[in-house]
């Protein structure tokens, strides 16, 4: 089922940027903007980490652990200098 979404105060320069593309790409714009749109759906999609639950999250944690600690001082030592700036 279709629906209707209205773009309400779409600035002139980008409304003129979607007509260039539609034309170009022989499309309405309104085709022209749902097809950006599914494009980037998918792309979220693809780019959508598994690695957020919690099992992960620990199983991440666990590989961290396993490195070797090449520098035993505390991590504002490693970072900052004498006078806490940045190093």
């Amino acid at each position: 089922m279709s629906e209707v979404m209205t773009i309400k105060q779409m600035p002139a320069d980008l409304k003129q940027y979607w007509a260039e593309e539609a034309k170009r790409h022989d499309r309405s714009m309104n085709k022209e903007v749902l097809r950006v749109l599914e494009e980037e759906r998918a792309r979220r999609e693809a780019a959508k980490s598994p690695g957020k639950d919690l099992e992960s999250i620990i199983a991440a944690a666990r590989r961290l652990q396993s490195f070797a600690v090449v520098d035993q001082r505390p991590i504002d030592d490693i970072l900052y200098d004498e006078q806490g700036m940045p190093k």
